[in-house]
């Protein structure tokens, strides 16, 4: 039988390098009313925040 291998898509703060799977409970959320829902990273506070892989 075939293994299946599943990789979730992570996520990465460009300013400490502090990465999680996105949309994880390690990934704090903000609003922001001109633009809604920002993900913030829990080490630094920035909203500089990619999703990749």
């Amino acid at each position: 039988m075939a293994e299946t291998h599943q990789s979730a898509t992570r996520s990465h703060c460009w300013s400490c390098g502090f990465e999680a799977p996105s949309g994880g409970d390690e990934w704090e959320t903000i609003e922001v009313v001109s633009v809604g829902t920002m993900t913030r990273c829990p080490e630094c506070g920035s909203t500089d925040v990619s999703t990749g892989r």
